[in-house]
């Protein structure tokens, strides 16, 4: 007969839970994922105060931007236009040459002060226009002769034009007729009189065009200096000494 408060023995099989329902073992943990850090790409966007777009320029401003680029637009064009017109032409300056100086009547006062000077000076000059393209018109020429930067005389000259590849041979006559000096340069004259060589400067001045075929340049100021010219001087008249001499040029 069993003792009922004996325990049984054990059979080899778990021990049903007091519930009545069989334990189930518990699911297997997944391994957890590594967490990432994303960096923000913008981390003030959040921190961004809305400002609201700026209001359009006023129609007299889009005017006047329009006008200017319409102003330099057309600057461009011209520019391009005139440096064609220079590359085709390729125009150049004349060229003065001074071939003769001659002096005469020369005759310097010193009493009474203050000192006069009268005298004849005879340029002459070869110009020549060494464009190919370009006829050089000579409008209101004026000759003028210096003696240590002070004007002696001056005079006007015919008008005259050059076609391309022309030299052409113009004389100047100058008259000083009892003109007044200052009293150094009346000494300083009469000094390099005495010696036998007197410097001089001529300059030309005149308004010239250049023109070719139907077009034609606006008119510009020619200058041709011929500085330094020495003359060889004999009593009351004298001459040109070293030969021709060319002029420095500029318009």
């Amino acid at each position: 007969m069993t003792d009922p408060t004996r325990p049984e023995p054990v059979s080899g099989y778990p021990a049903q839970p007091t519930n009545g329902y069989p334990q189930h073992p518990p699911p297997p943990q997944q391994p957890q994922q590594p967490n990432y850090y994303y960096p923000n790409p913008n981390p003030n966007q959040y921190n961004q105060q809305y400002y609201p777009p700026p209001p359009p320029p006023p129609p007299r401003t889009i005017f006047y931007r329009r006008v200017m680029s319409a102003l330099i637009l057309t600057f461009i064009i011209l520019a391009i236009i005139l440096f064609i017109i220079y590359l085709i032409l390729r125009p150049r300056v004349p060229i003065f040459t001074i071939t003769s100086l001659s002096l005469s009547s020369l005759n310097l006062t010193t009493s009474p002060t203050p000192p006069s000077l009268s005298a004849t000076w005879t340029a002459i000059f070869q110009v020549t226009n060494p464009n190919t393209k370009l006829h050089v018109y000579y409008e209101a020429i004026e000759a003028r002769v210096f003696y240590d930067r002070s004007l002696l005389a001056l005079n006007q000259l015919p008008p005259f034009d050059q076609p391309v590849r022309d030299q052409t041979a113009i004389t100047a006559r100058l008259t000083a007729a009892s003109a007044y000096i200052e009293p150094d340069l009346g000494r300083d004259f009469s000094d390099d009189r005495s010696k036998g060589n007197i410097k001089f400067d001529v300059q030309v001045f005149a308004l010239v065009r250049f023109k070719a075929g139907g077009w034609r340049a606006r008119r510009r100021g020619l200058r041709a200096f011929c500085d330094g010219l020495i003359v060889n001087v004999n009593g009351s008249s004298g001459g040109l000494s070293g030969g021709p001499r060319r002029c420095a040029v500029g318009i």
